[in-house]
């Protein structure tokens, strides 16, 4: 277990533990009725994908999360064990050559659209983060050009500096807001297919 601790000092392992559905805006995935955090659940798949057992990892996992969650953990743990298994397993055997075939082909296809899935999804949550980030930047350029508007109140100037002034800044403020309708766009539309490619790993 020395190289187990090793890997989960820097782990999200307790994140699997977030007392809300998603923790400070984590990315979260629903496993076994379970909102998973993605940093939590890769880093379980990591692990499994590795070899270890579902007890390890677990021992592993409590040792973040505390032993109170060790019911929850254990669901979770076998819960992507399994879908693991389901993935990576061997078709059952077959007397008839043509329907083995078909299985492993089904298998095949089963396996590459779920690595899809789950490559599109880590794809677009980064996309939301991102574009949550933005959104922050943008809300604070509209502040900042809201203040300035408001100190050429104090300041002293001729009529058609005030003009101009205030025009320009008129003119900024509606940069600033359809680049925030932009984004917000953005950001919708990342939402949508976050569920959808969470859905199809459920």
């Amino acid at each position: 277990m020395e190289e187990t601790a090793s890997i989960s000092s820097a782990s999200n392992f307790w994140l699997v533990a977030a007392p809300s559905q998603n923790f400070e805006d984590v990315p979260t995935i629903n496993v076994g009725y379970h909102e998973v955090p993605l940093p939590a659940y890769f880093r379980l798949l990591s692990l499994v994908e590795s070899g270890q057992s579902e007890s390890d990892i677990v021992q592993d996992v409590i040792r973040h999360t505390g032993a109170k969650n060790l019911h929850v953990v254990t669901e979770i743990v076998s819960n992507v064990a399994e879908n693991q298994r389901l993935l990576t397993g061997p078709p059952k055997s077959s007397n008839r050559f043509s329907m083995a075939f078909r299985k492993s082909k089904k298998l095949s296809d089963y396996r590459a659209s779920r690595v899809e899935a789950r490559r599109d999804l880590y794809a677009v949550e980064e996309q939301l983060e991102t574009a949550k980030q933005t959104e922050k930047k943008v809300l604070n350029e509209a502040l900042i050009l809201s203040q300035r508007k408001e100190e050429l109140k104090e300041l002293k100037m001729t009529p058609e500096e005030r003009r101009k002034t205030t025009s320009a800044i008129e003119q900024q403020m509606k940069q600033v807001l359809q680049k925030h309708r932009d984004v917000e766009a953005e950001i919708k539309n990342a939402r949508r297919l976050s569920v959808i490619h969470k859905t199809s790993l459920v």
